[in-house]
């Protein structure tokens, strides 16, 4: 009997919650097997999908059950909204429903009078309730530890930490299941207690900073949460080291996100779930959590989110904790305090690209970094930081050879083209300085001409003709 269930627990995906028992039927011993009703769309039987067809079971078409799988994910929006008809209050927890009312009463987004209300009325105002069932939703955020293992037993966080990221075996584990209020707070407890501190001087003082920051970990928490595929029989993952969290959810980026868009486009797979977290005020505006991830870590010099090592059927989140350039933080914080000016998740980006040489393109965010003296411009579309970071950061030289060396390397271009060809036109020197403004190209034409390297012949206005100047 017992290894029976075992084949059937080992074969079937998603896994489905069976109940084998002997029966004795016109004194006939059976062994009879028993499931609730499923709450995904498909299930296979030891990676094959199959289909009933009149009296016979055949193994069904791949064609068809990708077709099938496709269509799935293209109309049911929300999963979070099914209904889980076996479902009762019963199988609610009542400390996450304390929890619930005490989030919403503390809430500026819910204007209704909790204590007011009975627990079924609460429940059907948020929609966790419809048509008097219970929805998946509320068994996510609500449910106790039996239900989930009984409706959604893979929906779980498994939480482990290792000392280096080469190692294989977590030194310590925990196993995070019910509903999501019944542990969202311990989570980051267990992080927060091995996150180091790090000073970052200011002056005469010190302000010290954690490796991870309670609002980033939280928000990547909740996105594993509220965008993870629950029709997947996995588990979410929480992987800590010393100076990087991983965070595994199942299921790809929803439909139309990809890693390029990440931070400008929105798509929430199970928007029951993320409107009741919202309105508990656990997650920010809705789309805005994973700016909010790039701006703490850029703000703090540290690497942005990586989403890199993403797969199609999973998503990868990995949180750097150490502070690669505390010169940019201090900076960062310095802006902010001299010019009143709390830089957003775009400008830290942009900022942070501008530092590590990476191509950018020019638009209304780098034109309002100019106006604030945070970058200057170097060439056509070629931006460095301004001045005053490399000399906070004690690092003139690296200004001066950066800004000094182009200059340098458009005169010695100038000086060639007249070796070769003996003369010059404005014509011909905006076609070897491309990308370069008439008024710059001018004002290294005259720094050569004030050092007596070249000599001016002919009319300056005069741009064709007889008297055009060369």
């Amino acid at each position: 009997m017992r290894d029976l269930t075992q084949y059937f627990y080992n074969s079937l995906k998603p896994l489905l919650v069976l109940t084998v028992e002997k029966v004795v039927i016109d004194d006939k011993q059976l062994i009879m097997v028993s499931l609730e009703r499923s709450l995904a769309p498909h299930h296979t039987f030891r990676d094959k999908p199959f289909i009933r067809m009149g009296p016979t079971t055949n193994i069904m078409p791949q064609a068809e059950y990708q077709h099938r799988l496709i269509y799935y994910r293209s109309t049911n929006k929300d999963y979070s909204s099914v209904l889980i008809k076996e479902a009762k209050l019963s199988d609610l927890d009542n400390e996450a429903l304390t929890e619930l009312k005490k989030l919403l009463t503390q809430s500026g987004r819910y204007k209704r009078d909790v204590l007011e209300m009975s627990t079924q009325q609460l429940l059907t105002d948020l929609n966790l309730i419809q048509g008097k069932k219970l929805t998946l939703a509320a068994l996510l955020i609500l449910g106790s530890a039996a239900a989930l293992s009984k409706f959604i037993p893979h929906a779980e966080i498994r939480y482990g930490y290792r000392i280096s990221e080469s190692e294989i075996r977590n030194q310590d584990t925990e196993i995070f299941i019910g509903g999501y209020f019944l542990y969202y707070k311990r989570i980051w407890e267990k992080i927060d207690a091995r996150n180091i501190t790090v000073n970052i001087p200011d002056g005469m003082l010190l302000r010290d900073k954690k490796a991870f920051d309670e609002q980033t970990i939280r928000e990547a928490i909740n996105n594993a949460i509220i965008h993870r595929d629950y029709t997947l029989s996995e588990s979410s993952f929480i992987i800590q080291y010393p100076t990087c969290i991983e965070i595994k959810s199942p299921g790809g980026f929803p439909e139309g996100i990809t890693i390029a868009n990440i931070m400008d486009e929105t798509k929430t797979r199970n928007k029951l779930l993320a409107d009741v977290l919202f309105r508990c005020e656990v997650v920010e505006q809705f789309g805005s959590g994973i700016n909010l991830m790039y701006k703490n870590q850029l703000s703090l010099g540290k690497n942005p989110p990586d989403f890199s090592k993403s797969k199609e059927n999973n998503v990868l989140l990995n949180i750097d904790g150490t502070i690669q350039d505390i010169d940019f933080a201090k900076y960062v914080m310095k802006v902010a305090q001299d010019k009143k000016k709390d830089l957003n998740d775009q400008e830290l980006l942009v900022l942070n690209k501008i530092k590590n040489n990476q191509k950018i393109t020019t638009s209304s965010i780098t034109k309002n970094l100019l106006e604030l003296s945070l970058i200057e411009n170097i060439g056509h579309g070629k931006y460095m930081l301004s001045r005053t970071y490399y000399s906070s950061s004690n690092q003139k030289g690296v200004y001066t050879r950066i800004k000094g060396l182009e200059n340098e390397e458009k005169k010695r271009l100038i000086l060639k083209h007249l070796q070769d060809f003996d003369k010059g036109y404005k014509h011909e020197f905006r076609q070897a300085l491309s990308g370069m403004t008439d008024y710059r190209i001018y004002k290294l034409l005259k720094e050569l001409e004030n050092s007596g390297q070249i000599e001016f012949i002919g009319h300056k206005q005069a741009s064709r003709g007889k008297n055009q100047g060369f």
